[in-house]
């Protein structure tokens, strides 16, 4: 369940609490029980053991889905999202399924990606339509 990330790091995306790129491997902070993992073009998530989805890097879309809108170099909880089975993230967003069968995104909605009806990007979840 423990992570580790290497390579360009100046939003945080390593999630190792700091901004310095690594050549190789260092651990993400505080996160012991990741069951899978998706990473964007400057971002990183995990979906952990307990169904709830953590990322951590650029924020400047949304794409860490905490609504603060602030980049983060260790993993912050995806607001109100829990029960995820399954998580992917495209270049600045992410999404997730979760156990009922539905799929939430959030971040990046330029080209309507988020499946939400509209080409706004999001800083919290929101339901992909018609699933």
């Amino acid at each position: 369940g423990a992570v580790v990330c290497w390579g360009a790091n100046a939003q945080g995306q390593l999630g190792d609490n700091g901004s310095t790129a690594q050549r190789t491997p260092v651990a993400v902070v505080s996160l012991s029980d990741a069951r899978e993992l998706a990473a964007g073009a400057r971002h990183t998530c995990a979906r952990r053991a307990t169904g709830a989805v953590v990322c951590w890097g650029a924020n400047d879309r949304g794409q860490l889905g905490d609504t603060t809108n602030a980049q983060s170099s260790s993993p912050v909880a995806v607001d109100g999202l829990t029960g995820a089975v399954a998580v992917t993230c495209g270049a600045t967003s992410g999404c997730a399924r979760v156990m009922t069968g539905g799929v939430f995104c959030w971040g990046g909605n330029e080209r309507g990606q988020l499946g939400d009806g509209s080409m706004v990007n999001r800083t919290s979840r929101v339901a992909v339509m018609g699933l």
